[in-house]
């Protein structure tokens, strides 16, 4: 009788190798799992970049909030538009110079025009469109933006900004812009 040698196990047929079904077997598993991760990282972009549109939209208004306050207090004379369809919103008369508020498709433009040189331009942008509402009560003067309805999954965009006058500044509703 011969004695087979453990050594040469690896040459008999039974264990030569895997066989067809075992590797569709394990590439199936592996394809399910890399499918699975990737559709985690493809919805860990998407709400990176949602949130990243968020906290802009934030900054945006912080720093509009910011310089319309400051716009306002310095003001002599503050105007706001009579119609929502008139091209500007607000209009502040001050010591060096005119600032005008005015709407554009994502946001709102400051518009600064001294009494000599040229005027300057400065944009506060928005992720979506915005409709903007002004009102004026005593001295207090307030500006509203709401995002449009979509479909997205992001909160609707709101911002309320208030801003007082300063004791002996004039709130005109209406008027030449």
């Amino acid at each position: 009788m011969m004695r087979r040698d453990r050594r040469h196990r690896s040459l008999d047929p039974c264990h030569a190798g895997v066989s067809l079904v075992e590797l569709l077997a394990a590439m199936t598993a592996a394809s399910v799992v890399m499918s699975a991760a990737v559709s985690l990282v493809h919805r860990g972009y998407a709400l990176e970049s949602r949130s990243r549109q968020t906290i802009a939209d934030e900054r945006t208004a912080l720093r509009l909030a910011r310089q319309l306050r400051a716009d306002v207090h310095a003001a002599d004379r503050v105007r706001w538009a009579a119609v929502p369809d008139e091209p500007w919103l607000i209009m502040i008369d001050m010591p060096t110079g005119t600032v005008t508020y005015a709407t554009t498709a994502v946001g709102l433009e400051r518009i600064v025009k001294p009494p000599v040189g040229m005027p300057s331009r400065e944009d506060f942008t928005f992720s979506r469109e915005a409709s903007w509402v002004v009102r004026g009560d005593g001295s207090l003067v307030s500006l509203a933006g709401t995002s449009v309805e979509d479909r997205s999954r992001r909160p609707p965009l709101v911002i309320d900004i208030a801003a007082a006058l300063a004791t002996g500044s004039t709130l005109i509703h209406g008027g030449e812009p």
